[in-house]
């Protein structure tokens, strides 16, 4: 399908820029392509532009015109919020700051969508539900109910036509996508289309709420020892991907903080029990709520911490805690090659200058040489790590994307609990943890048989049928598959000098041991001169090779 086909996108796409075009953004619709298509691309030089929102900042201006736009556009800027790679500090303040100001829908409206969900009429399971909504968002609407065992629970119910507009803000953004791609290299580093696939993922993760019931549950029971957090329990039987009934919790939204003093909170223990939540989930549980934002924490009385909204849910691995680990031994140790080396691998196929991006490391890293890792301003680490990664072309992977959003969200979470507070205290007896762990005898011992099982593998993989590529492998960049064949070529170089120079040697070898004339103190000569050479050539051979190694590491 071409842009605009329909003349419903047509009519979007227009509205669109009527909006950038009020908040005086009319480059970006230069930059993008649009302006050759559009009916209103004649306007792009009368466009009036309100002088107080000229005052405004170019990221304050973009943040008013996704809120204008609905409320896709502002879960688009959420989701940019998370890309501190690609967008500078003061760009992801705004996108943090966009709200969605979803109207509410009246419950004669809705009511029918739950009884649709439960497969029956909503009052043989609920003694009654409260028309007005406690919350209200662009996908789901949340109401009081409460059941016939006397249990007051919370049903989130997704709106009447919700899918069908989501998708067809994803096809338009899409298209644009495609568009910027093809008219603007500046915009092309950001790399649109992969970002658009990211939020269209996100958006049907949200759409489907059986996938934030699990994560729910999931981080429940990953939680279920420590007794200062309470998370709401899931109502299974009720739940289904257009409904989500569970527990109501009570307390003090965490932002309130007059009403927290009021009541005797203290304060600086729940921005430690807050953090040290977080951390656990991140870097022990390797699942981490990916927004712990002050409105999604109720403060119960002791200062117990209720955590809501699992919709946006983070994943480590243990292959991404490992480089993390690998990330701050490096930075502890101030090497600044490894820590290129890791990073590197985040550069999905483009080619990195490895020696550039090591001496840029260093010097961010040697500002904090000495000091503890509670005394570190990460907030100040992440943004110039962040900044390097965006001067080497380099693009965080999405789970690392959402640690940093998710780390910065709490440290400002933590702030407003502790004006003092410090976000890496809590993290670090657990990155101490990780890094005894990584070298304890177990996991060498477990490292070892794994690389010796490996070997065996390649051994017997040597009579093994070829390799048949997926057509996933076959899709590499083409700067990418030169830098390979150059690899190829240059091994294949070094394997034959290396042929060469052991051939030589053996030749030596048997003239000398044969005492082929001429001879020097019954020492053939020519023998002698050929091992000599050899030698200098196979020493040389190694110091290019070790060379060579270092510059692709």
């Amino acid at each position: 399908m071409s842009l605009l086909d329909t003349g419903k996108d047509l009519r979007r796409a227009n509205t669109l820029i009527t909006i950038l075009l009020k908040y005086g953004l009319a480059d970006v619709v230069r930059r993008v392509g649009l302006a050759p298509l559009l009916e209103q691309a004649s306007r792009l030089v009368r466009q009036p532009v309100d002088r107080e929102l000229l005052s405004m900042s170019p990221p304050q201006r973009l943040r008013a015109a996704l809120e204008e736009m609905g409320p896709t556009f502002v879960k688009l800027g959420q989701i940019l919020a998370t890309r501190v790679d690609l967008f500078p500090q003061e760009w992801i303040v705004q996108f943090e700051q966009l709200q969605d100001g979803a109207a509410e829908v009246p419950f004669e409206k809705i009511e029918p969508l739950i009884n649709q969900a439960l497969g029956k009429e909503h009052k043989k399971y609920f003694r009654s539900i409260d028309p007005k909504p406690l919350g209200v968002a662009s996908i789901g609407q949340v109401h009081k109910a409460i059941t016939y065992r006397g249990d007051t629970v919370v049903l989130k119910v997704q709106k009447p036509g919700v899918r069908e507009k989501i998708n067809s803000d994803i096809r338009l953004l899409r298209h644009l996508a495609r568009l910027a791609v093809d008219n603007s290299v500046e915009i092309r580093r950001y790399r649109p289309l992969d970002l658009v696939r990211e939020f269209e993922r996100s958006l049907n993760r949200e759409l489907d709420f059986t996938i934030e019931a699990r994560s729910a549950d999931r981080i429940r029971k990953n939680m279920r020892k420590i007794n200062w957090i309470t998370i709401p329990k899931i109502y299974w039987q009720w739940t289904s991907s257009t409904l989500c009934v569970q527990e109501l919790i009570e307390g003090i939204p965490a932002r309130q903080v007059e009403l927290l003093d009021a009541n005797g909170v203290d304060r600086k223990l729940v921005a430690q029990r807050g953090a040290e939540a977080a951390w656990k989930m991140a870097l022990e549980d390797g699942f981490f709520h990916a927004d712990p934002h002050p409105g999604n924490f109720l403060i119960m009385p002791g200062s117990r911490i209720g955590m809501l909204d699992f919709g946006m849910v983070g994943k480590l691995s243990n292959s991404r805690k490992e480089q993390i680990v690998q990330i701050v031994k490096a930075v502890v140790t101030q090497d600044g090659a490894a820590c290129a080396h890791v990073l590197s691998g985040w550069s999905d196929g483009m080619p990195v200058k490895i020696d550039a991006m090591a001496s840029d490391i260093e010097d961010i890293i040697s500002q904090y040489y000495g000091l503890p890792l509670a005394d570190l301003d990460v907030t100040a680490l992440l943004n110039d790590i962040t900044a390097l990664l965006r001067n080497h072309n380099l693009m965080l992977p999405a789970d690392i994307a959402l640690l940093l959003k998710a780390i910065i969200t709490l440290e400002g979470f933590g702030r407003l609990m502790y004006p003092t507070f410090d976000v890496m205290e809590a993290a670090e007896p657990l990155v101490k943890k990780m890094v005894r762990e990584r070298y304890s005898p177990t996991r060498l011992a477990r490292s070892l048989g794994l690389r010796a099982l490996d070997a065996v593998d390649k051994l017997y993989s040597q009579n093994a049928s070829p390799v048949h590529y997926t057509q996933e492998q076959n899709n590499l960049d083409a700067r990418h598959l030169e830098r390979l064949i150059r690899q190829i070529e240059r091994s294949q170089y070094r394997q034959v000098q290396t042929f060469l120079v052991c051939t030589t040697a053996l030749v030596g070898a048997i003239l000398l041991g044969s005492r082929i004339p001429p001879t020097l103190w019954g020492i053939s000569l020519l023998g002698a001169l050929l091992l000599l050479g050899s030698a200098v050539v196979g020493v040389w051979l190694m110091i290019v090779a070790r060379r060579y190694l270092r510059e692709w590491e």
